[in-house]
């Protein structure tokens, strides 16, 4: 008897559990669906993934002078150097990205005449000259790709030219 008793408190304790699995799995079910038919609402600002950047058709170039340097981010602002440039089109601001080289950094000054092409962006509200190409003094900086990603420059210093050309006489 005592057997008996604990075999269909097994099968009891079973059947608990399966319900409570199906349960479990229907109220996944329900929500999914509920999910899936609410309208979807557009986004206010736009990832710098989805902006467009990858059509270079659609940039515009704007010349000015360099207004103000801003290096400190500060919290909804694109990350990197940006400049505060003013053109016959009027003042606008112009976000580099974190990538310049220092080189490049410090040919940026108040007063220096820069041109920037690239496209136009809000971003929390304020617009933003995303730069693709950035032309200093006669100098073309590739600041994006085709794609809309942030050219990493890279600057070689003296010391490692001089251990590659070691590596390699080792040979």
């Amino acid at each position: 008897m005592h057997i008996r008793n604990w075999i269909n408190s097994k099968r009891v304790e079973t059947r608990n559990f399966v319900f409570l699995f199906c349960l479990v799995l229907l109220s996944m079910l329900t929500f999914s669906v509920a999910q899936a038919q609410q309208p979807r609402v557009p986004s206010t600002s736009t990832p710098v993934g989805s902006s467009g950047l990858n059509t270079p058709a659609k940039d515009i170039t704007m010349a000015g002078t360099v207004q103000q340097l801003i290096t400190a981010h500060k919290a909804d602002t694109p990350v990197g150097l940006q400049l505060v440039v003013d053109g016959p089109q009027g003042s606008f601001t112009a976000s580099l990205g974190p990538n310049l080289s220092r080189e490049v950094q410090q040919s940026l000054s108040e007063g220096a005449p820069v041109q920037i092409s690239g496209q136009m962006q809000t971003i929390n509200g304020q617009q933003y000259l995303l730069a693709r190409k950035l032309t200093i003094e006669g100098n073309q900086i590739i600041v994006r790709n085709d794609n809309g990603f942030l050219v990493h420059t890279s600057q070689r210093s003296r010391a490692s030219v001089n251990n590659s050309e070691l590596y390699r006489s080792a040979k």
